[in-house]
């Protein structure tokens, strides 16, 4: 194990919150430049790129995005993060399946398959993020005792 990584544990893991923050606050800030995203209901044909638009969904990524960018200027913040992730997101990929499936048109999401497999994702990533930076820094913590 290098000194840096006995100084500073899960040292990788502030930059990989910080670009899933960007990633969200992009497609956060896009979806509210797309016209027509102030309506409300099931409509395949408001998108970015292959994602799905609405005041609703661009609102949750942007602050998703936002606190991503917040969270990576400090370690813990970055594992609780992951972890406030790995439970929205799982959250999110639930309903978002069943409103997928069920298409119902007043749907105030507007969630299309394309969003369930990137929250799906995100949900993992933040599991195994949170998971293995929170072993690295009590690896370390067990070591230094």
């Amino acid at each position: 194990m290098s000194s840096a990584e006995t100084r500073f544990p899960a040292f990788w893991l502030r930059p990989v919150v910080a670009v899933l923050g960007l990633l969200y606050l992009a497609l956060g800030i896009a979806g509210f430049l797309t016209p027509e995203t102030a309506d409300v209901g099931h409509e395949t044909s408001r998108a970015v790129w292959i994602f799905s638009v609405t005041p609703l969904l661009n609102l949750v990524h942007t602050a998703v995005g936002v606190l991503g960018l917040l969270a990576a200027t400090r370690r813990a913040r970055s594992i609780i993060y992951c972890w406030v992730l790995f439970v929205g997101f799982t959250g999110m990929t639930a309903y978002g399946i069943l409103a997928t499936a069920l298409v119902n048109p007043e749907d105030p999401i507007n969630l299309n398959w394309a969003d369930n497999w990137l929250h799906g994702l995100t949900a993992i990533a933040g599991l195994v993020l949170g998971i293995v930076a929170a072993r690295a820094v009590n690896r370390v913590a067990a070591r230094s005792r």
